[in-house]
């Protein structure tokens, strides 16, 4: 993970730089419709990259045609907007949308299913019947990270690269994952400023100023800053914290804590940490030193009396901690969206390193957010590639302005300090290729959390007891992509 960290940081910074400057990132602007100059609807003049490096899109009027785009009917609200309403992003993404459909004379026809956890097998069906049949009905399809990876290994879906149009090298889309997911040459779901999932899902933690205060704690951002912001502090941090509030005689969700979390983020610890689970060669190697120390170490904290993680809703642990009753919580970004009304400070921070001698600050997403996929049978794979690229450029000067610059630094964050750390977490962002796969490669963060809740590491018994089914799924996953 340190080679790729260390390759991403040109375009990430060049990434984390569009949203502030009015004149980069989009691809060709109609009108007004970005901030940024460009040629008009009809004009033969080619279009604009925001990266000299990146070639641009050549103009083209698309006759009209419908885009058929396959999307999650939970997570619409990426897509399907008919109008503006005064909503920052959702009135980006119709400005989004309105321009690549009036820049390029088509028209986008989003085709929503059900497609969240309960209904993701009806969801990867509806794909892979669909090519079966070869009847050509989608363009393309935004669906659930760790689901199309089923699709994947059916055969259902494209090599991204080799679908004309796309730049896959460019800052708009999400280079950590392009890299991360890309095995033999091969890519077959990628994310982007196209889907606002990958924007607001990000893994991140806050932190209450005033609890931060009543405890004396030193600057967190300077502990950031000065690469000190790791578990042993963070352990540190959090101790000498709890309070029976509500005086049951047992933690619940209405006590007072050093860290309240919903179980679901002890996962994330697989990137946070840097456990890598399967090589670039294909070679299973999550077991070592290293992840024996981590999941120790996860355990040693998370089973304190300091620390309480639940397997309540996200909105209800949310709602907990922002009434005071904890100094730390473990979320996403897009979780600031919820705390408006919240009556204490809050500030924003990063995921702790595990140590010092970590090489950067690291954190993933939820294994739900939207990616893009081409499936096989669609009807014409050049006019797919050149509206997502189209969507995707456009995104950065519209969606992905709208939701870090304007919503979440604007409206949602309480410092400049917490702006800057936004910009660092998302610098930090990557993805195991192991886990995004866990349903075929049988690799899972939910292990770290049984290790958890088991209070004991069995990680080498368990581990010794699936390697060789592991194994076996990891070589059937990766002959998708030989």
């Amino acid at each position: 993970m340190k080679k790729l960290l260390r390759a991403q940081s040109a375009m990430l910074a060049a990434l984390l730089l569009i949203p502030a400057l009015a004149s980069c990132g989009g691809n060709d602007p109609v009108n007004d419709v970005t901030t940024s100059g460009g040629d008009l609807p009809g004009s033969d003049e080619t279009t604009t990259a925001a990266d000299d490096s990146v070639k641009p899109l050549e103009s083209r009027n698309l006759g009209g045609k419908d885009i058929n785009v396959l999307i999650r009917s939970e997570w619409s609200y990426e897509f399907m907007v008919d109008e503006e309403t005064g909503d920052s992003v959702s009135d980006a993404i119709y400005r989004r949308n309105t321009a690549v459909e009036d820049k390029y004379k088509c028209s986008l026809n989003f085709i929503d299913f059900a497609g969240n956890w309960a209904n993701h097998e009806s969801f990867t069906n509806t794909i892979h019947n669909s090519v079966l049949a070869g009847d050509g009905a989608y363009d393309f399809i935004a669906g659930y990270q760790a689901v199309l990876t089923t699709n994947i290994q059916n055969g259902d879906l494209m090599n991204l690269y080799d679908v004309p149009n796309l730049r896959l090298d460019a800052p708009w889309w999400t280079q950590e994952g392009v890299e991360a997911l890309t095995y033999n040459g091969k890519c077959f779901e990628v994310g982007g400023d196209i889907v606002v999932s990958v924007l607001e899902g990000i893994n991140c933690m806050f932190y209450n100023k005033r609890l931060a205060e009543e405890q004396k704690l030193p600057d967190l951002y300077d502990l950031v800053r000065a690469g000190k912001w790791t578990h042993e502090k963070f352990a540190e941090l959090t101790k000498d914290i709890y309070e029976d509030l509500d005086n049951s005689g047992s933690k619940t969700i209405n006590d007072k804590y050093g860290l309240l979390m919903q179980q679901y983020y002890i996962r994330p610890y697989v990137v946070v940490y840097d456990t890598p689970t399967i090589s670039k060669d294909g070679e299973l190697v999550w077991y070592n030193e290293h992840t024996l120390d981590v999941i120790d170490k996860l355990i040693a904290l998370f089973t304190t009396e300091d620390v309480f993680y639940t397997d309540a809703t996200a909105d209800a642990v949310s709602a907990a901690w922002a009434n005071g009753n904890a100094l730390f919580i473990t979320t996403m970004l897009g979780t600031a969206a919820q705390l408006r009304s919240m009556y204490d400070d809050f500030g924003i921070i990063p995921m702790p390193k595990f140590n010092e001698d970590q090489e950067g600050y690291y954190t993933t997403t939820k294994n739900e957010v939207s990616m893009i996929c081409v499936p096989k049978t669609a009807p014409d794979p050049d006019v797919s590639g050149f509206v997502i690229e189209a969507m995707c450029r456009e995104s950065t000067d519209t969606v992905a302005k709208s939701f870090y610059e304007t919503a979440l630094k604007g409206k949602y964050v309480r410092d400049e300090n917490s702006a800057e750390m936004i910009d660092l977490i998302r610098s930090g962002l990557t993805f195991d290729f192991g886990w995004v796969a866990s349903m075929s490669t049988g690799v899972s963060g939910a292990t770290y959390e049984n290790q958890v809740k088991a209070g004991s590491n069995t990680f080498t018994s368990w581990f010794a007891g699936e390697e060789s089914s592991i194994r076996e799924k990891i070589s059937a996953y990766l002959a998708a992509y030989e």
